[in-house]
């Protein structure tokens, strides 16, 4: 049940926001194709502005993922950080099981990756083990 509700927020998500098809239509398919919707939802070839918070710092970034062959990688390219340190650039590959997404940063460790359907702002939100907030908004 956990799976199904997860796909059906990400497909109504992806769908919706390339204005494709109507959302009931895509709430209608989400049962189908399980951690593809998900890996769809992600792969966006404009990629992802994402804004970060944290115990030490602030900044923002950009989330690119791309497919390769059965596996999901993220590029990341630190573009700010508040306390001027070094803008980093990174490949990290994408865990997607049954319920989660997830994958490191070029600083960070354990970004789990959710959905928030009530922000039409920042509809992807993350936290880290190390305690660091993220907010995904579609570029």
């Amino acid at each position: 049940m956990r799976l199904y509700s997860l796909l059906v927020i990400y497909c109504v998500f992806y769908f919706s926001s390339l204005h494709a098809i109507p959302t009931a239509y895509a709430q209608d398919q989400a049962g189908a194709g399980g951690p593809d919707k998900i890996k769809a939802v992600l792969l966006r070839p404009a990629g992802w502005e994402v804004n970060h918070f944290g115990p030490s710092s602030s900044g923002q970034d950009e989330f690119i993922y791309e497919a390769r062959g059965e596996k999901v990688v993220v590029k990341i390219q630190n573009l700010y950080r508040s306390h001027g340190g070094n803008l980093l650039n990174c490949e990290r590959e994408v865990m997607i099981t049954s319920d989660t997404i997830k994958h490191d940063g070029c600083r960070d460790v354990g970004i789990i990756l959710r959905f928030d359907p009530n922000d039409q702002d920042y509809p992807i939100k993350a936290k880290s083990l190390g305690n660091y907030e993220y907010k995904f908004k579609a570029k």
